[in-house]
């Protein structure tokens, strides 16, 4: 059986290498394209040099990608053309939708008809968790054709990051306080991501024993995003920024510095970011809501309500007044972690591709 994975995706996340090596251990022929192959035109890649029996598509955004309206519709319309060729070429096609929709809400018309087409395309359906499940069937009309849409969890990032610096040493690269409670958020800076209100509600806890460390990319490099989160940090000298790509063998530093890991997302679907600080050992903030309430419970994690405007200060304040329990919650988170190991996540994705042949 072999398996192609588009779109070849150009960041650091483990995510598809994870789970190709893991099928490659199933002796199901899982690989991306050559890096020569074309996203905008990838059948070649499908047929040479052995055909393929499925596409595995995963984030859809780079299929209608372009730098005008009328480049975007262009490119939709070849990649459902293609699809239509691999339909009739009887090659399977399985989506994992980690996300509805784009997270900056753009071009939503054209995001919400591929998403559409390619549900109705698909000879399979991957969600993360069940709650994900019900939203895809309930967002795409697919109550017909629920039978095609499966759950297979999102994988552990255990064994793919270093994870050997001591706190103290953590702290010590970052000149973070030994004694304070250190809360971090970590990643792209993007909108939906809640970093602004997150800098706000730090600022409400008026507590001196506790830091705050932004640390990532901002979206697109948007000055704009750059300079709110500057004047919204106004000099705090609780808050440190640290702007910029996190090269993968420096995620243990920020992971290992903090006490808690915030997820102040305004809206979420599936969080890799989430499994990510588990298996850390960190203990999370977060809404409840979507994958997150799955895999996050009140034994590792405070979660609140996400249309609640005081569930993100309540939640923080009640990691301040337990802050000698953080450390067991990690570890509590960094046990479940533990369960979503990439051999079976492999084997359940392998019991979705036998289910279409």
């Amino acid at each position: 059986m072999k398996s192609i994975f588009l779109p070849r995706t150009n960041d650091d996340n483990p995510y598809q290498k994870e789970l190709i090596n893991h099928l490659n251990k199933l002796d199901i022929q899982a690989d991306f394209p050559h890096p020569s192959s074309s996203t905008t035109f990838f059948l070649p890649a499908l047929l040479f040099p052995q055909k393929a029996d499925i596409v595995h598509l995963h984030w859809l955004h780079p299929f209608f990608a372009g730098s005008n309206v009328l480049e975007k519709i262009l490119k939709l319309s070849f990649f459902i053309l293609e699809l239509i060729i691999l339909k009739l070429l009887r090659i399977k096609i399985i989506w994992t939708v980690h996300n509805l929709k784009n997270h900056e809400n753009q071009n939503l018309l054209l995001d919400n008809l591929c998403s559409y087409l390619v549900a109705k395309f698909a000879d399979a359906i991957i969600a993360h968790c069940e709650s994900a499940k019900e939203e895809v069937i309930k967002s795409l009309s697919l109550k017909d054709n629920q039978a095609k849409v499966f759950v297979v969890p999102h994988g552990n990032y255990i064994n793919c990051y270093d994870n050997n610096i001591e706190k103290t040493l953590a702290r010590k690269s970052l000149n973070l306080d030994d004694s304070a409670l250190v809360f971090l958020f970590l990643g792209m800076i993007r909108p939906y991501k809640g970093v602004l209100e997150l800098i706000d509600t730090f600022k409400q806890l008026h507590n001196d024993a506790s830091q705050l460390v932004i640390a990532g990319k901002v979206y697109q490099n948007s000055p704009e995003m750059t300079d709110m989160l500057l004047q919204k940090i106004d000099d705090d000298p609780k808050i440190k920024f640290i702007p910029g790509f996190i090269p993968s063998e420096k995620l243990q530093i920020y992971l290992n510095a903090c006490d808690v890991v915030v997820f102040p997302y305004r809206d979420i679907l599936t969080s890799g970011a989430v499994m990510l600080a588990m298996s850390f050992g960190r203990a999370c903030i977060a809404p409840r809501k979507g994958c997150i309430a799955e895999v996050l419970d009140n034994s590792g994690a405070f979660l609140y309500d996400i249309d609640d405007e005081y569930g993100l200060i309540q939640a923080m304040q009640l990691a301040l007044e337990k802050q000698n329990k953080l450390s067991n919650m990690g570890q509590y988170n960094r046990k479940i972690a533990e369960k979503y190991d990439w051999l079976n996540i492999a084997k359940i994705t392998g019991n979705v591709y036998q289910s279409c042949l």
